[in-house]
């Protein structure tokens, strides 16, 4: 009996102190993103990290486009505790992020990695989970031609944490019409869940994507769904998928002289500010897309939506989405 005791008094007195640093590092946080004044200030909630570059460059990279925080997603290799020693190293720059699923472990349906990550969603040291990928197509930067089913065992203990803690994670899975029903079941099974998928406004084949043509489909979701969120897509405009030949950004309206934001989903943006955010999708291969990334989420997206909008889908949306508070203006 006394042993189990000391365990659980053990246990309460970490997680008491997890809780004490976790209210400190969001003062610290709320500190950064004030003092940024010459442009609305983003947080980047989707950064793949391995490594490959210093913290230091990112951090000059983050200064120079403004972009007050970042969700420091590693790798697997270099697991959850990189984020947090990023962190230590960084306080006012890095926000302590479990690892993105998807590597070798994560697509083998490694037990021993589902364990850890769900210790360490459980410990208060975290602020997120990183991005999971469910159907991915291969990109720019990889090969990967894989389908992890959103309603697979992995996937269920992902919802099943976010749920129970509060901590918000991303998901990539590929809109095909077919890949819909999976999303639409785990949002409906786990409806606590903080779940965002990735890179809406894309378009990667409109034949099997015909419901994602257009916003409908989105505002459906959202409308249903008051658990979904969205993060922004990265492509540049007029970029093409290079399977298909397809234009994938179709939140862009290409057809003026200059690249302006589709007048649909700018309404869509308008009409649900609390459930979009931004995230980078910028890791070592992707690394000189950088600046050209925030130029446009700045000068396409941001700058043509009214004030309120543009802060909340920059920063705030992410604010609450991390710390589970909503952002207090000055």
């Amino acid at each position: 009996m006394l042993i189990s005791f000391a365990s659980s008094f053990t246990g309460l007195a970490f997680a008491e102190s997890a809780n004490n640093n976790k209210a400190d590092q969001i003062k610290v946080f709320e500190l950064k993103i004030r003092s940024i004044h010459s442009r609305v200030p983003i947080i980047d909630v989707e950064h793949h990290w391995g490594g490959k570059f210093s913290l230091q460059e990112l951090a000059r990279k983050m200064d120079k486009n403004g972009v007050a925080l970042t969700w420091l997603g590693p790798n697997e290799k270099l697991g959850d505790e990189y984020s947090l020693r990023a962190n230590q190293s960084c306080p006012d720059y890095f926000v302590p992020t479990i690892i993105h699923g998807d590597g070798p472990l994560w697509h083998g349906k490694n037990m021993d990695l589902l364990d850890k990550i769900a210790s360490d969603v459980r410990s208060s040291r975290y602020f997120a989970m990183g991005e999971f990928e469910a159907r991915h197509y291969p990109s720019s930067t990889n090969d990967r031609d894989v389908h992890m089913p959103l309603t697979s065992e992995s996937f269920k203990r992902i919802f099943s944490l976010s749920q129970e803690t509060g901590l918000p994670f991303l998901v990539h899975h590929e809109a095909e019409d077919s890949m819909l029903p999976e999303m639409e079941a785990m949002l409906k099974d786990y409806p606590n869940a903080k779940v965002i998928w990735c890179h809406v406004g894309r378009n990667r084949n409109p034949v099997t994507w015909s419901k994602f043509k257009t916003p409908d489909t989105v505002r459906h979701l959202l409308e249903t769904y008051p658990n979904l969120y969205f993060d922004l897509v990265q492509s540049p405009p007029g970029s093409k998928y290079r399977l298909t030949g397809c234009v994938e950004g179709v939140v862009y309206d290409l057809s003026h002289h200059d690249v302006r934001l589709d007048s649909r989903w700018r309404q869509l943006f308008i009409d649900y500010p609390d459930r979009f955010v931004i995230g980078s999708d910028v890791n070592g291969g992707r690394w000189d897309k950088y600046d050209s990334v925030f130029q446009t989420f700045r000068d396409i997206v941001l700058s043509n939506l009214p004030r309120d909008v543009a802060e909340k889908i920059a920063f705030k949306n992410a604010w609450r989405l991390m710390t589970g508070q909503s952002w207090q203006d000055e």
